[in-house]
């Protein structure tokens, strides 16, 4: 029965962690208007290059963090803190890849506030799954 509860958890996470693949980088890559003058500035081209590196950490993350937690016996915070360390450095890249390719932003609260919250659903799916 252990295993059986075990599985489920394992598949829970894995599934969680699957869910949101997209970096915010590369989210707003997507959503730029590639008819604004400054999409074509060096600027937003060196900001573009840096969009792949950033949908590569979100995958791995991903993958990772579930098993980490398990193998970690149940060590959340570590990894839900290193989480936010990566989804705040790719929410402040995509904020400067819009202002440089001519959007709107994001400003430093907006950013804070989307960090935080994806930390307290972290803490709070790790401590649901036990």
């Amino acid at each position: 029965m252990k295993t059986s509860y075990f599985h489920r958890v394992c598949v829970t996470l894995c599934i969680f962690a699957l869910a949101g693949c997209a970096s915010e980088s590369e989210l707003a890559a997507i959503r730029l208007d590639t008819s604004h003058p400054l999409y074509k500035s060096e600027a937003c081209q060196q900001a573009l290059s840096a969009v792949e590196s950033h949908k590569d950490a979100k995958t791995v993350s991903n993958v990772a963090t579930p098993v980490l937690v398990v193998l970690s016996a149940g060590l959340l915070l570590p990894v839900v803190a290193a989480n936010a360390g990566l989804d705040t450095v790719d929410r402040v890249d995509a904020s400067n890849l819009e202002m440089r390719c001519g959007g709107k932003g994001k400003t430093k609260e907006e950013i804070t506030e989307k960090v935080v919250g994806g930390a307290a659903f972290g803490l709070a799916g790790g401590v649901v799954g036990k």
